[in-house]
């Protein structure tokens, strides 16, 4: 549900603006009216916020420091920096290093074959002879390199070398292996040294080594890699780790100061005072005003706005049952209420995850989902993402197992072929075809009426006359067709016909006359979407179909083969039926509350309440720190305490 909100202004002494904004980080209850431009981050401020969080990026751990002052901040910052950045050169290049080895090694390794001869002697054998080899290493992605440095060598050498490639994939290194007279050296170094060849791939370590002295330089290279990097790493801890927790105080307070030189922009200033309009919850007035003048004594002043505030960029404050909270997160995913709307939340709660089990429908499916949401709840923090969707998939399995045993399903038919009895109708019958689109149908239209209530209630309450009419016009037509339904199926006696053929009418002129000189036209469209909302409910029906058919096939392919494998491809399917029941389901209901029913009163285009120390970490009077909650938390079931030390 929405929290109320209301306006407080605060007056006081321009000095003690800074000392105000503190006190109000430290409540996390007031959120500064904009009324200008929000302005930037002070240069300097901002200057070392980036500075201090390049360092922080390398700490794996959290620690304890004190905070330190500006200055000291930038005598450790210039002792740090250099060491980090030589470090972070080094193991750049390492990082580098372990990539193209592994592939100038496998280059060069193509040429063995090629040449074993050659590719068998070392340095000196080779000189013996007088003669030297190169391995090259081409970056030659449109094979132009190695036809250019071939003719260059025949123009400078003439037939006195060899060149052999390996053949490698487009795009791929190419390995070359150069055999020439020793005494031909120095010009080949030229000509590999001059712009008229680019992007050689031998490291220069490797330069001018032979085949099998450059492979096999490159392999010990390679296997003393992990250890020079982990070297690397640990004089990187050990350069920053003493200062961490120092560093990570620090820029707690550094971003509060930001957060306060920005809030302080959209104070009213003159030479002595300054003015602040907040939003505050309206029943945290008495602590806020408790709190300024504790802090600042008779240097402020609090009123309550009650005349001339503006509302066009009113915050919404959220606050839902905590097991509600994943719930509304999914409705923030598509909008936040504005001011005025409904929070859907609660209804999202308890509609989303029935929708869910009227799809997948399976007591060993539910049963999997509950484990697997049992485990995520156990092995990660309830507050974090996956934790939100454990509590969103404990909901959905336990009614995935409801239905389950409404339609007798057990990993699809293998429940029924074995005796497990529907408590209502298994949806792999031949004549459940019928109840089941009945049954997704009727979900439909008790969806959708309710979204029409809803729109209808909220339209009288901001007295907007137009979509009053046109919901309540939808509203008679849907009503007349549901009689003309139950008459023609026979489920209703025949007096039904006459008032659910006037509400058709009535219906069908109040929503024309509601759309204004074109209500001829678009009323007609209003209503055949309304009738396209409720007939797209049937998705429940056919992706529950869907699930079981791919159960059946499931368990018929595992019948047919020998025991062992029979079980392995009939778990393989299972595993693919669960896993596309994880996703695919909870699309089709999130889609049907977003589109169909979001859209008979829903609005949105809301914000969240976001007050002052929200996602950030405060200091207190006594300097330790303070931990403010996220935006998400304050809009969260409980009240937010003043202050929580670390």
């Amino acid at each position: 549900m929405m929290v109320p909100l209301t306006q407080l202004e605060v007056v006081g002494l321009r000095p003690r603006l800074d000392d105000a904004l503190t006190a109000l980080q430290e409540l996390r209850l007031a959120e500064v009216v904009t009324v200008a431009d929000p302005g930037e981050t002070p240069p300097d401020l901002a200057d070392l916020i980036a500075r201090t969080d390049a360092m922080l990026k390398l700490i794996d751990q959290s620690a304890v420091g004190a905070v330190l002052s500006d200055t000291a901040l930038r005598t450790t910052l210039a002792h740090l920096e250099p060491q980090v950045a030589r470090l972070l050169t080094e193991a750049e290049e390492l990082r580098g290093e372990a990539e193209a080895l592994p592939r100038s090694i496998d280059a060069l390794d193509a040429l063995q074959p090629l040449v074993p001869e050659l590719g068998r002697l070392n340095d000196r054998q080779l000189a013996n002879l007088g003669l030297a080899s190169m391995a090259l290493v081409l970056d030659d992605p449109d094979t132009r390199i190695v036809p250019e440095l071939t003719r260059q060598l025949a123009e400078l050498l003439g037939r006195g070398h060899l060149l052999v490639t390996s053949s490698a994939a487009p795009g791929s290194p190419v390995g070359c292996l150069l055999v020439l007279r020793r005494g031909d050296l120095p010009e080949v170094n030229s000509l590999l040294g001059t712009q008229r060849i680019v992007e050689m791939g031998v490291p220069a370590a490797y330069a001018g080594k032979s085949l099998r002295a450059t492979v096999d330089a490159m392999r010990q290279r390679l296997a003393a890699l992990p250890a020079e990097r982990d070297r690397v790493q640990a004089e990187l801890a050990a350069t920053v780790n003493p200062v961490a927790g120092s560093l990570q105080a620090t820029i707690s307070a550094l971003r509060a100061r930001a957060e306060r030189a920005v809030a302080a922009t959209q104070a009213d200033l003159s030479s002595r005072t300054f003015i602040l309009r907040l939003w505050v919850p309206a029943k945290r007035t008495a602590q806020i005003e408790q709190a300024l003048s504790e802090r600042l004594g008779e240097a402020v002043a609090v009123e309550h706005v009650t005349t001339g505030a503006s509302v066009e960029d009113q915050p919404v404050l959220l606050r839902n049952r905590t097991g509600w909270q994943p719930f509304q997160q999914l409705v923030g995913l598509l909008s936040w209420p504005a001011r005025g709307d409904l929070d859907p939340t609660g209804l999202t709660a308890l509609v989303l995850p029935i929708f869910f089990g009227v799809m997948v429908g399976d007591v060993v499916y539910g049963a999997l989902l509950l484990t697997a949401a049992w485990w995520l709840r156990s092995h990660r923090p309830t507050k974090s993402t996956l934790g939100e969707v454990a509590k969103v998939m404990m909901l959905g399995g336990a009614w995935t197992v409801l239905f389950g045993l409404l339609y007798g399903e057990a990993l699809g038919s293998l429940g029924h072929s074995i005796g497990m009895p529907a408590l209502w109708f298994y949806r792999g019958g031949p004549t459940a075809l019928q109840p089941l689109l009945l049954f997704a149908l009727a979900i439909g239209l008790a969806h959708v009426v309710l979204g029409l209530l809803l729109g209808i209630w909220t339209a009288a309450r901001g007295h907007q006359r137009r979509p009053l009419a046109s919901k309540l016009g939808t509203l008679l037509v849907l009503a007349g067709l549901f009689g003309l339904a139950g008459v023609a199926a026979a489920g209703f006696p025949a007096q039904v016909l006459t008032p659910a053929v006037a509400a058709l009418v009535v219906g069908v002129v109040v929503a024309c006359v509601s759309q204004g000189a074109l209500g001829l036209l678009l009323g007609p469209l209003d209503l055949l979407g309304a009738f396209g909302n409720v007939l797209s409910y049937l998705r429940l029906a056919a992706v529950g179909l869907a699930s079981t058919y791919l159960a059946e096939v499931a368990n018929q392919l595992g019948a047919r083969g020998p025991l062992l494998l029979g079980i392995l491809v009939a778990t393989l399917f299972h595993a693919l039926n669960l896993a596309l029941a994880a996703f695919s389901p909870t699309i089709q209901a999130l889609r049907l509350h977003y589109v169909e029913f979001f859209g008979q009163f829903y609005e949105g285009g809301g914000r969240l309440f976001a007050p002052l120390g929200a996602g950030s970490v405060a200091q207190g009077p006594e300097s330790e720190c303070v931990t403010a909650p996220s935006a998400a938390a304050i809009n969260s079931p409980e009240p937010v305490p003043a202050r929580s030390s670390v």
